[in-house]
């Protein structure tokens, strides 16, 4: 049965990699249905393009901003901006000048084993697109490009 939690400013389960990913919900709180994860990305950050296979993802910008490329559709993002992608949409975020603070909602819940399994990997294994593009693709993500 889930339970209610508080979690603190800098509370979760922390995944370090070029950005800071904070899990405040997981799975496990919501039976699956979904997670909310806040991530600081620093200036010039860029994820990779991607899309996810089944999952729905949000993106509430609460400070900086950045460029959200979504399909063939490119915004300029900041704080109060909400961007919502639906499975199958290829993706990728930029972060700006100032860098870029997110508050993120994955439905279903199961990207946190992403995560854990991408912190996992050596600085060389995570330097290593088909590395990482294999084990995006365990968890319903498809890297489309280095």
């Amino acid at each position: 049965m889930a339970q209610p939690k508080r979690v603190a400013p800098d509370g979760g389960n922390l995944y370090k990699r070029a950005n800071d990913m904070f899990v405040k919900v997981t799975s496990d709180d919501t039976l699956g249905a979904y997670e909310i994860c806040e991530e600081r990305c620093p200036p010039g950050f860029a994820s990779r393009k991607h899309m996810h296979v089944q999952n729905h993802e949000s993106f509430f910008v609460i400070e900086g901003g950045g460029t959200f490329i979504l399909g063939d559709q490119t915004h300029e993002g900041k704080a109060g901006d909400l961007f919502h992608i639906p499975p199958g949409t290829p993706h990728q975020i930029i972060a700006g000048d100032n860098g870029i603070r997110m508050l993120l909602i994955y439905s279903p819940g199961e990207t946190e084993a992403m995560f854990q399994e991408m912190t996992a990997l050596t600085p060389e294994q995570r330097a290593d697109f088909e590395t990482g593009k294999a084990v995006a693709a365990k968890h319903n993500t498809v890297w489309l490009s280095e």
